[in-house]
C-alpha cells in the first residue's frame, strides 16, 4: 500500500501548534474574517508579538495552516498517480491520503469545509481553488488509469472521478460532524462498492467483476 506523506513538519515548535491548534478552531467554528487577532492569542494564552514571530500575521497563519499541508497532501496524491501500479490499490491509496489528513487534525479540516461552505474569506479561497483543482485533476488521471486497465467505462470517467470525490468529502464531513468511523478498511469499502456498482459480485446488479474480494 502506497504510504502518505506527513503533512506537517516535524520542526514545528510546541508553541506554533499550539496557535495553530486554536486558530483552526475559532476559524471553524466563528468564521475566519470574523476572528480578530485578539481572539486567537487570547484563546491560547500567548502575546500578539508571539503570534506575528511564528507566522508573520492572521494570513500568514491561515496558510500554514491549510496551504502547506495540503501541498503535502497534493504531493501525496501525485506520487500515488507517478507510481503507475495497480489501479485498484492507487484508488485505496487516494481515498486514503484524504482520510488521513481529517483525521490528522479534525479541526483544521473543519476550518477548510467552512471555507467552501461559509462565509467567504478574502485571500484565502482563489487559493484553496487552486489546490481543489489540481488535486481534482489528479484524482481524474488516477481513474483514467484504472479505465485504462479495463476496470471503468472508459466513457464514464469524468462520472467515476466525482463520485469518488463525493465519497471522500461525505465521508470526511460525517467523521467531523456526526463522529462516524473514518479508519482502517474504510477506503477500501468504498473503493470496492464504487467498482462494484454497490450490488454483490456476481449478480446483475454487481456492476463490473475485477475480482475485488
Amino acid at each position: 500500500m502506497i504510504q502518505p506523506l506527513p503533512v506537517e513538519g516535524a520542526e514545528t515548535s510546541e508553541v506554533a501548534r499550539h496557535i495553530a491548534q486554536v486558530a483552526a478552531r475559532l476559524f471553524a467554528t466563528q468564521g475566519y474574517d470574523a476572528t480578530p487577532v485578539r481572539a486567537i492569542v487570547e484563546e491560547a494564552g500567548v502575546t500578539k508579538p508571539t503570534l506575528y514571530y511564528h507566522y508573520g500575521s492572521k494570513e500568514g497563519l491561515a496558510q500554514a495552516l491549510l496551504l502547506r499541508p495540503m501541498a503535502h497532501l497534493d504531493e501525496a496524491l501525485r506520487r500515488i498517480l507517478e507510481s503507475r501500479g495497480d489501479p485498484v490499490e492507487m484508488l485505496y491509496a487516494t481515498f486514503e491520503v484524504h482520510f488521513a489528513w481529517g483525521r490528522e487534525d479534525p479541526d483544521r479540516s473543519r476550518f477548510l469545509f467552512s471555507l467552501f461552505f461559509g462565509p467567504p474569506a478574502k485571500g484565502l479561497i482563489a487559493e484553496m481553488e487552486r489546490f481543489k483543482g489540481g488535486m481534482s485533476c489528479v484524482m481524474l488521471e488516477i481513474v483514467r488509469h484504472a479505465a485504462n486497465a479495463g476496470l471503468i467505462d472508459e466513457a464514464r470517467v469524468e462520472g467515476f472521478a466525482r463520485a469518488c470525490r463525493g465519497m471522500i468529502v461525505i465521508s470526511v464531513l460525517d467523521f467531523l460532524y456526526k463522529n462516524q468511523e473514518l479508519g482502517p478498511g474504510l477506503a477500501k469499502r468504498l473503493v470496492d462498492d464504487l467498482l462494484l456498482g454497490f450490488g454483490k459480485p456476481g449478480s446483475p446488479a454487481g456492476g463490473l467483476d475485477h475480482g475485488v474480494s
